[in-house]
């Protein structure tokens, strides 16, 4: 981390561990504590390497925090908690649906960076969209950029609203392929593969349709036709496809998702300290 003492990672649930262990893939290598009330979970996390668990949180001049606890718990943390945070202390946000503003507010710093990573930061491929309002320093915009872009692809909007797009987008992403592939491991071991056959292939295939539509930039749709002959077993499949309307199903799921991120996000608003959204 640029010129920061300590990495401190509040909160290692499935996205704080993924951050953990992509950033120990790295260089150049961090301090790091992870910070966990849980003792189940520190007992979990004590099988990993490479970073400090405690069971508190202690701030030092220099730290740069990462917020990675469930956003339903913020309220509680934030009245337990903002003593220790100065105005200047530099905080970056994962938590779904808070606004930087509500965060900053809570914590009494005005140097909050409010991000939304994905779970492919575990193996260094994660896509994150982050918002810093003006007053927030170029030096915890840099040192928040170096952190995401350690993990995966990260860059920033000027909006904080497009974060819930992204939310979807990115955040929820994952879940939703992972959903699709699903489908095509299913099918394939129900013609008859094995569930390590059927994985492989379904892993490949959307791994290497990713990569082919990355470097040969054109557009998903055109690169859907070129593998479509007339009258052929493509065309049926994306025939059906259309008849159960599935385009206008994932558009409405991103649609729910990110919802759900700006309804979160207004509850945030008017949050206080010491309460939560429920």
């Amino acid at each position: 981390m640029t010129n920061a003492a300590r990495l401190i990672i509040v909160g290692c649930g499935h996205m704080g561990l993924a951050i953990v262990r992509g950033l120990l893939g790295v260089p150049p290598h961090r301090d790091i504590v992870v910070v966990e009330t849980s003792a189940e979970r520190r007992a979990v996390l004590s099988a990993y390497g490479g970073f400090t668990i405690a069971s508190e949180l202690e701030i030092a001049e220099g730290d740069f925090v990462v917020l990675a606890i469930p956003p339903q718990v913020f309220g509680a943390f934030a009245d337990a908690q903002r003593h220790r945070f100065t105005p200047r202390t530099p905080v970056l946000s994962v938590m779904a649906g808070l606004t930087s503003r509500a965060i900053a507010t809570a914590l009494g710093t005005s140097e909050v960076v409010r991000a939304i990573p994905n779970t492919p930061s575990e193996v260094f491929e994660g896509m994150s969209v982050y918002f810093a309002e003006a007053a927030v320093s170029p030096r915890t915009i840099a040192q928040s950029d170096e952190l995401l872009r350690a993990i995966g692809k990260a860059f920033r909007v000027g909006a904080e609203e497009l974060v819930d797009d992204a939310t979807a987008i990115c955040g929820g992403g994952p879940a939703f392929v992972s959903y699709i592939v699903d489908a095509f491991c299913q099918f394939a071991t129900s013609c008859g593969f094995t569930e390590a056959a059927g994985r492989e292939m379904a892993v490949q295939v959307f791994g290497g349709t990713a990569t082919l539509i990355a470097e040969s930039g054109k557009p998903p749709m055109q690169l859907c036709r070129e593998v479509m002959t007339p009258n052929g077993t493509t065309e049926r499949g994306i025939a059906a496809f259309d008849a159960a309307d599935l385009k206008k199903s994932v558009l409405a799921a991103l649609t729910a998702s990110a919802l759900r991120s700006r309804e979160l996000a207004s509850m945030s608003a008017g949050v206080r300290v010491g309460e939560t959204d429920g």
